[in-house]
């Protein structure tokens, strides 16, 4: 599947591709800002709270803090923004519009889009970030009903993907053209429909369904970054996404009711979960526990480090 989507996302990568590489200017300086871009996952979601100092993009901070002397933080994600939402701020096709940015906008910070923003913060400080991260696509694919018929629904993840394929070619050119030099950091994603395998055989097959479609997205994800030269976070692989095995409730189930807070267990057994007991039946979240965020920031970090990004 993966190999398909390099073959078939390279017909429609039309902008100029260049390797991020740090800028040395001879001088002692270095830049000392970090800037998340990106959906709920960079915002650091948990419901019911949109934003939170829990997420991976908080983490990343105070390892870059500790670590690498950055000093300001600069979080410009919105939750439900996707591709579409983040270029322009406005919705199209079955998006409505970004929560944060736009004509639509009900959150902070205000403003046309998220690109504009990030393309206006590096205009007006060149040279003070050392790392950009960016988090973004899954908003694309959750507009696919998943209970629709198979054929409808393969038409909506094929059409979803094609609109990521075309989008963020588009967001990470014009990012390494604002920022050139500056180091990009992407993810892939993990499934938090793994979670419904716990429910019954309906959700059994549900779930391992579901594995397709990530690798799908994952693979048209990597296919594009690799293109840009831009390394990408195993966040996948960090949460055991493929791992089948491990007895009753596969190793890929158990972690993502550890590291999501989409199930957990309770009593010996693994249930969905429900941030709001005051609404009937379960409330399950597919954003990352506490532990799912920091092993998101450790994926972060290990890609970090094997790459040497901020070796000035």
């Amino acid at each position: 599947m993966r190999r398909w989507l390099v073959v078939f996302l390279a017909g429609v990568l039309t902008l100029a591709i260049a390797p991020a590489a740090m800028a040395h200017d001879g001088d002692d300086h270095h830049p000392a800002t970090y800037l998340a871009l990106g959906d709920s996952v960079a915002a650091g979601t948990q419901q019911p709270a949109p934003f939170t100092s829990n997420g991976y993009t908080d983490h990343l901070y105070e390892h870059l803090r500790h670590n690498y002397d950055f000093d300001n933080f600069l979080n410009l994600a919105c939750p439900g923004d996707d591709t579409i939402e983040m270029i322009s701020g406005t919705g199209g096709g079955s998006t409505f519009g970004s929560l944060c940015y736009g004509p639509f906008a009900q959150l902070p910070p205000g403003g046309t889009s998220q690109l504009d923003a990030a393309v206006a913060y590096l205009g007006a400080n060149p040279g003070e970030v050392g790392l950009i991260t960016i988090a973004i696509g899954a908003n694309d694919l959750l507009a696919c009903d998943t209970s629709a018929p198979p054929d409808e629904l393969n038409a909506c993840v094929a059409a979803q993907l094609g609109q990521i394929g075309s989008n963020l070619p588009v967001i990470i050119g014009t990012i390494q053209a604002a920022a050139p030099g500056v180091p990009i950091l992407a993810m892939n994603y993990y499934n938090p429909n793994l979670a419904f395998w716990i429910t019954g055989p309906e959700g059994e097959a549900f779930a391992t369904a579901s594995l397709a479609l990530t690798d799908a997205f994952n693979g048209t994800l990597e296919a594009v970054y690799g293109a840009f030269g831009v390394p990408v976070a195993n966040v996948e692989k960090a949460f055991r996404t493929f791992r089948t095995d491990g007895g009753d409730v596969p190793k890929n189930v158990r972690q993502i009711c550890k590291l999501t807070l989409m199930c957990e267990k309770s009593q010996g057994s693994y249930v969905l979960s429900d941030y709001d007991p005051d609404t009937a039946g379960p409330q399950t979240d597919i954003h990352p526990s506490h532990k799912g965020y920091h092993r998101i920031t450790k994926a972060h970090i290990k890609v970090i480090k094997r790459m040497h990004l901020l070796d000035y």
